[in-house]
């Protein structure tokens, strides 16, 4: 087991937003492709949760975690500011890649416990 020191509640929030993006994410004609992967680097532990979507347009990267913004025609535009929040609380990072027509992946890395 990876321990890290979080809330238990939050990281369900934090992890089923970004597993709902990475779904709402896919084309309609395109089947949805989600990869999970998990890493140790030294005292850390990264996450990357991957989607086979069109990708976030460069206009769009800066303000994908400020709170209120949404690409969305519904949504609050909190989830992602929200996931944020999360990992920073928790003395974690969280960032993306993206590639127009590729996809994006949404990395956390956290500190292990102990």
């Amino acid at each position: 087991p990876i321990m890290v020191f979080a809330d238990r509640t939050q990281m369900n929030r934090l992890f089923t937003n970004l597993l709902q993006n990475a779904s709402e994410s896919s084309m309609n004609d395109h089947p949805i492709e989600i990869r999970l992967s998990e890493s140790i680097r030294g005292n850390r532990v990264l996450i990357e949760v991957s989607d086979n979507g069109p990708g976030i347009p460069a206009d769009i990267q800066p303000r994908i975690f400020m709170p209120n913004f949404t690409t969305k025609s519904s949504g609050t535009g909190l989830g992602l500011a929200i996931c944020k929040a999360i990992v920073e609380k928790a003395g974690g990072n969280i960032w993306f890649k993206t590639r127009l027509g590729e996809g994006t992946s949404f990395f956390v890395e956290f500190p292990l416990v102990g």
